[in-house]
């Protein structure tokens, strides 16, 4: 019996905001279902669900490789399940976003989510998800078992929204054959390594190497390594037009201009695939595309090198949430804990999508250790985490100041400085506007 999952839907194409469009950040974000009352928490409920037959609405964003692996995980829940039956869709992550609240408000939206973590303050303060402390007490989920970073930041406002199914980074990737020619076998360990394999493989006829495209998972990477971030710890100043964010992007601009990475790229996998690259940073999801489209492509992945003075690196993870249709009677709500926690407890085939489970034990298991991935899950790795804030409406501001200061200084030249200073002040502003509205 395969998955019952819905047809994956195009990705909608967002609307991306006015550089002033604090207003339409706010009302984007504004908590209109259940607006001033708090969910109650999901309660724990004893046992396996084992009720008159349900069926749960799962929603993801898992359109690429990571899906058919996220499908094998529903396949063996509903096998030995035959009281639940888990539909899964997968939409693009942007569409999904978009429409889980409208959706969930007409209760035909999903039960359970996988949300990347920095999207759940956003979900929680729109009255859509519902806390899960006293299920995650009842099931003997304290965080032991996971990835201490993403476990502590799956909390909003001292109150836990997520359960870490897996932990993610920017890496390195490097052509093993080139790399050996150019006498420079990887990884490359910093930025004094990164300059001399970059020269070597010139040497040797990779004229340009790195291709560097606006990728702001790269910016926070090369921000926290400069002692930057993008907001202070309470999430109400903006930072990242620091001198550290400058360094970083700085970095960035400077590859286009020593030759290392053409001007105007935007598509770093392609080049890597077809040796007129060596190196790329990219995150996880380039595993199973590698494997898939470049077979014959001999390459190795690392943790990215430390170019900045300090270790650091852009993190994020997939979490499972609950939403306030999974407790519209007491039967949803087991179903649906019953499901979170057997896919969390039994993620190994999450591993063949190129993912790091958030569990010790799975990670323990030898499918995961001989994995491409593994050399990204080590302690080092976990403790240079930067993850982005929990902060309400973050993607949307997001979108509108940093992300678009990268496109602007990588694509149109912009000073890198003025383009983070410019984003850091509409930053602050829709801060200064989004903490007002949530008092």
């Amino acid at each position: 019996m395969s998955a019952r999952r819905r047809p994956v839907t195009s990705p909608s194409r967002r609307t991306f905001l006015g550089l002033l469009g604090s207003s339409a950040v706010l009302a984007g974000c504004a908590p209109s279902i259940g607006a001033g009352t708090d969910l109650d928490p999901a309660q724990f409920r004893e046992g396996s669900y084992t009720g008159p037959h349900q069926r749960l609405e799962f929603w993801n964003p898992f359109t690429g490789g990571d899906g058919p692996a996220m499908a094998a995980m529903v396949d063996a829940f509903n096998a030995e399940h035959e009281d639940v039956d888990v539909v899964m869709t997968s939409l693009a992550a942007d569409s999904m976003y978009t429409k889980v609240m409208p959706a969930v408000g007409a209760g035909v939206g999903p039960d359970v989510a996988i949300m990347h973590l920095d999207q759940l303050a956003t979900f929680a303060a729109r009255n859509t998800l519902v806390p899960l402390d006293e299920m995650a007490t009842g099931l003997g989920v304290d965080g032991e078992d996971f990835v201490p970073a993403a476990w502590d930041n799956g909390v909003y406002q001292g109150v836990r929204y997520g359960i870490p199914l897996d932990f993610f980074t920017v890496a390195q990737y490097w052509s093993t054959e080139a790399l050996d020619a150019a006498g420079t076998p990887g990884p490359v360990l910093d930025a004094a390594g990164f300059d001399e394999t970059a020269a070597a493989l010139q040497a040797s006829g990779v004229a340009e190497p790195f291709w560097v495209t606006p990728s702001w998972q790269l910016f926070v990477t090369l921000l926290a390594q400069f002692g930057g971030r993008l907001y202070n710890p309470e999430g109400t100043v903006a930072e990242m037009g620091s001198d550290a964010g400058v360094q970083a992007l700085s970095w960035m601009v400077e590859q286009i201009e020593r030759g290392i990475s053409p001007a105007g790229a935007t598509d770093p996998r392609t080049p890597f695939k077809n040796g007129s690259a060596a190196l790329l940073a990219d995150l996880p999801a380039a595993i199973p595309d590698l494997q898939l489209t470049a077979p014959d492509l001999d390459w190795q992945v690392a943790p990215f090198p430390q170019i900045g003075p300090q270790p650091g690196v852009f993190a994020n993870s997939h979490n499972f949430v609950l939403t306030g249709q999974s407790q519209r009677d007491e039967n949803a709500a087991h179903a649906a804990q019953t499901f979170v926690d057997w896919v969390s407890r039994n993620s190994a085939p999450w591993i063949v999508g190129g993912n790091t489970p958030a569990r010790a034990s799975v990670r323990e298991l030898e499918e995961f250790r001989s994995s491409p991935q593994a050399p990204l899950a080590t302690e080092d790795v976990f403790d240079m985490a930067a993850f982005l804030p929990q902060i309400p409406g973050s993607r949307e501001i997001a979108a509108n100041t940093f992300q678009r200061a990268v496109g602007e200084a990588v694509l149109g030249g912009v000073d890198p400085a003025e383009a983070l200073a410019f984003a850091q002040q509409t930053a602050q502003d829709e801060l200064d506007d989004m903490n007002e509205l949530l008092g």
